[in-house]
């Protein structure tokens, strides 16, 4: 029974982590302009695999002069949850 009550504690877990991850939006950043705003998690992987593959061939954008900006849906508000250098 105990194990039971732990693994639906997980699942509620996870699923609250899914929930929360669906009301996520990233913002990109070049040197403090933003360059992509409001993408899903998906559309923000292809973007950031997108300039990967141009750094390699151009040079630009350098990693270091990127920030994403995390931005988490409340009541209807986009509010910025965290940034990340």
């Amino acid at each position: 029974m105990k194990s039971g009550a732990i693994l639906v504690s997980e699942l509620v877990t996870r699923r609250q982590e899914s929930f929360e991850m669906a009301n996520e939006r990233y913002n990109i950043l070049c040197k403090g302009r933003r360059i992509y705003s409001s993408l899903t998690e998906e559309e923000y992987f292809n973007v950031m695999e997108d300039l990967s593959i141009e750094y390699y061939q151009t040079g630009a954008p350098c990693p270091e002069d990127l920030e994403t900006e995390i931005l988490l849906e409340n009541n209807n508000v986009w509010q910025q949850k965290q940034k990340v250098v």
